[in-house]
């Protein structure tokens, strides 16, 4: 069963914004005056920092961002493309797991030594990540895949790492590089991927889909 895609008006996305930054602000109780020093602290910290830089996809570049002239485009490039990873493809995470994956990255960030040099956003600039992010997000199937050969394979390979996403948001001729660029993506945080034989019955599958064959 491919679930569902929840969508959201503009207050409900400002709204949810709040709520995700209200969290991130008081989620974590308030530093102590030994965070104040600039030293780095050894071994949590370290192993935080270095662990946010393996097995992380290599990022997308600022001018490849959707709108990378937007307010939300160029926040993201300035907060997450920075030290730990690069900014983070929108079409990443579907709308309903973006607020999670983001208050995760701010608790995160507020807790590294600041001599690591991470900017952390203000409530201003979270809003507009935030929104960002959800207005560019996953687009998530919302009906039953066509049964075809490749639908079985499509959905238990893609859904380990995101919710499936609908075949119809690219169209038959970019289908290829994206699959093939999860695969790189797979490869990375799994350390594994499908064979070559089932990556091109997924993109024929995708491809099939979209153009509506």
């Amino acid at each position: 069963m491919v679930r569902s895609r929840m969508r959201w008006s503009g207050p409900a996305l400002i709204g949810m914004a709040a709520v995700v930054w209200a969290l991130a602000a008081c989620g974590e109780p308030a530093p102590s005056d030994q965070s104040a020093d600039t030293t780095p602290q050894s071994g949590v910290s370290d192993v935080v920092l270095a662990s946010a830089m393996v097995g992380l996809p290599a990022g997308t570049a600022p001018a490849e961002l959707p709108d990378p002239e937007s307010e939300g485009a160029q926040a993201l490039a300035k907060f997450c493309a920075t030290a730990c990873h690069g900014a983070p493809s929108p079409g990443a995470h579907s709308a309903t797991d973006w607020p999670v994956v983001l208050r995760r990255m701010w608790l995160r960030t507020e807790g590294l030594p600041a001599s690591y040099a991470v900017p952390v956003p203000d409530a201003r600039e979270r809003v507009l990540i935030l929104n960002y992010l959800l207005s560019h997000a996953l687009e998530v199937s919302e009906a039953e895949l066509p049964a075809r050969p490749g639908r079985e394979l499509f959905t238990s390979t893609c859904s380990r790492c995101h919710e499936l996403p609908d075949p119809r948001q690219h169209t038959a001729n970019d289908w290829a590089a994206v699959v093939i660029r999860m695969r790189q993506h797979m490869v990375q945080m799994l350390r594994q991927s499908p064979p070559q034989n089932q990556v091109q019955e997924i993109i024929l599958y995708l491809e099939q889909v979209s153009r509506g064959t």
